[in-house]
């Protein structure tokens, strides 16, 4: 014989009734907020200035790059090749970039439009039908819904902190890329006015000029080496601060993720729906033996 319990029956209303609540929210109202360029205004902001930062890093490499390849004598061939070769890893760079700008609004939305509700659908679930397995489901849901919509904020402003601490050698690396230009570009304008009056000199001074053109030649293979290291700098602070720490945070959610999902989490549980079930049980007795004693009176 089961005894209907009014109050638990309400208590179970009112719990589904907080669940529904924070489903429509979630559904109608925050999936809909973090969407909104406003909400992430500051990240992506971050994000499009280190996207121009790329775009320049990407321009100067190919200006330093032509103006190398000037160098008389072709000294410099190989180096300005070299600097071209980098611009595939500013590629790299650019897409990493892009696709956490795409995937900040797009984690929100999954997360508050489907994976919450889901949450509170399968919690209400299990209040009306009892099964452990619905709350287990709903519990784990519910932390993957949060897990998912913090994940690439937390691992832009992660690389955002190392990044400002690197800003200043990235900036000088503009400075000093340009300065080296000049130089390289200075001295091949007098080595082609020595050029041009070469025939002109005779003896000696035929060996001191072509002693002094060696040796600038030689100043903008060291430049030209200079630039080729500023880049290098430049690429691995972007590829870390764009790539590898978002990675490893996203990887670090992940495990969590995989942790939670191969957590019993019920055990946290189960005390109290234990306490609660033996005490609803207990009730039901006493009514029942209440009620056999009436019916022997």
């Amino acid at each position: 014989m089961t005894v209907f319990n009014k109050n638990e029956f309400s208590k179970k209303i009112i719990v589904g009734a907080l669940l529904l609540l924070v489903a429509l929210v979630s559904y109608f109202g925050i999936s809909k907020v973090v969407i909104a360029p406003s909400f992430n205004e500051s990240t992506i902001k971050s994000l499009d200035d280190k996207r121009d930062t790329v775009m320049k890093l990407t321009l100067a490499a190919a200006s330093s790059s032509t103006a190398i390849s000037l160098i008389p004598g072709d000294a410099g061939t190989p180096i300005a090749n070299k600097i071209l070769d980098l611009t595939s890893y500013f590629v790299i760079i650019l897409g990493a970039i892009l696709l956490e700008k795409m995937l900040i609004s797009v984690v929100g939305y999954l997360s508050f439009t489907y994976i919450i509700p889901l949450a509170c659908f399968l919690g209400i679930t299990y209040l009306f039908f009892n099964k452990d397995i619905l709350l287990k489901l709903a519990i784990k849901f519910a932390i993957l819904g949060i897990v998912i919509s913090i994940v690439i904020p937390v691992s832009i402003k992660s690389s955002d902190l190392i990044y400002d601490s690197y800003k200043t050698s990235i900036d000088e690396t503009f400075e000093a890329t340009k300065e080296s230009e000049e130089y390289i570009e200075e001295k091949r304008n007098e080595i082609t006015e020595e050029d041009k009056g070469i025939l002109d000199k005779i003896g000696d001074y035929i060996s001191d000029v072509t002693s002094k053109i060696g040796n600038d030649v030689s100043q903008m293979i060291k430049k030209g080496e200079e630039m080729l290291g500023s880049f290098i700098d430049a690429i691995a602070v972007l590829i870390i601060t764009s790539c590898v720490i978002p990675i490893v945070i996203i990887l670090l959610f992940a495990w969590i993720v995989k942790s939670i999902f191969g957590f019993d989490s019920l055990k946290l549980l189960k005390p109290y729906a234990k306490k609660f079930r033996s005490v609803s049980v207990s009730k039901n007795i006493s009514k029942i033996r209440d009620s056999g004693k009436d019916a022997n009176l």
